[in-house]
């Protein structure tokens, strides 16, 4: 074949295809991937045991999403708010979730930021340990049985948990990844005993975590202590969403309310920086959870969120 010819064929063939975002190679990314999966929605990397220097804080996992494009080169400058949740086992991968049900935050997260509902984030899920009483508490509770006999342990190491989480596994996350480390651009969010130490965190690191979501609280936790400290001294985080199903355990909806009442008024209460509801229907476990985590990113992270009116019951 003429040379002519042959450069003619070559000239004529179509360019490689673009890389598509985040098919950035693995090895420019830190922590070991999170190889793709049913159940897993864009980019994941784990960080195994990541250490503690804080005394009766173990080492754990932690895992860490970041938003579609984060790897685009047209990104290479662009910083990031952040999200810490706990029990971060369950956030993103059913493989590891408790009976399999997870939060699905990455396909929540993946939707709102292409539908430009809220900024692209990063979401931290910080797993837990056999600790997880002692490390969700910032306070003991002397009653070592709950109302259904099952035992909960005293607790109470919740402050020595937040200081880990502020003061070294934090900083690991922003000198490895483009977040933005300020506090209004840092949330903390957390169900159960988890939304109890997102609470503490108001309280105890309100200069690190600017954003609180308590997700279904356990506010029978040392007698519903944490009303009565929030109502001596109200905490200011930018946002605090806060909500409850009304098929959880007796009692709580009506905590809420209470809790609610005790911080949105006054010269210090937190107005419409507080969103509280009862949630119709909503069950103590993931997939209730799951089905409001739109809207809780949402009141976390748009713009503008929008004014949040006291305890609402959500829509069917």
């Amino acid at each position: 074949m003429p040379c002519a010819i042959l450069v003619a064929l070559m000239l004529s063939q179509p360019p490689p295809p673009s890389p598509t975002p985040d098919a950035r190679p693995s090895a420019t990314l830190p922590g070991a991937p999170v190889d793709p999966k049913p159940g897993i929605t864009g980019t994941v990397r784990m960080h195994a045991d990541v250490p503690s220097s804080v005394a009766g804080v173990r080492a754990r996992n932690v895992v860490v999403w970041v938003p579609p494009g984060y790897a685009d080169a047209a990104n290479a400058a662009t910083r990031y708010p952040v999200l810490y949740m706990h029990d971060g086992q369950n956030a993103f991968d059913p493989s590891t979730a408790f009976l399999g049900r997870e939060w699905h935050a990455d396909e929540v997260a993946d939707r709102l930021v292409r539908e430009g509902r809220i900024p692209p984030v990063i979401i931290v899920g910080i797993w837990n340990t056999p600790d997880r009483v002692a490390d969700y508490t910032p306070d003991q509770d002397p009653d070592e049985r709950r109302g259904d006999h099952k035992p909960q342990g005293r607790g109470g190491n919740g402050k020595a948990y937040l200081r880990w989480v502020a003061e070294e596994l934090k900083p690991m996350i922003d000198r490895a990844y483009r977040t933005r480390p300020d506090r209004a651009s840092t949330a903390m969010m957390g169900s159960s005993l988890g939304g109890i130490i997102s609470l503490a965190a108001a309280e105890e690191r309100p200069e690190t975590f600017g954003r609180i979501a308590a997700v279904s609280p356990s506010l029978w936790w040392n007698g519903g202590n944490v009303i009565e400290r929030w109502r001596a001294r109200t905490p200011q985080p930018d946002r605090l969403w806060m909500c409850m199903g009304d098929r959880e355990r007796a009692g709580l909806d009506d905590a809420l309310r209470r809790f609610e009442q005790a911080i949105r008024g006054g010269p210090q209460g937190l107005g419409d920086r507080l969103h509280a509801e009862v949630v119709p229907g909503g069950t103590h476990d993931e997939p209730s959870w799951s089905a409001r985590l739109d809207r809780v990113l949402e009141f976390l992270f748009a713009e503008r969120a929008g004014a949040a009116a006291p305890v609402q019951r959500a829509p069917h």
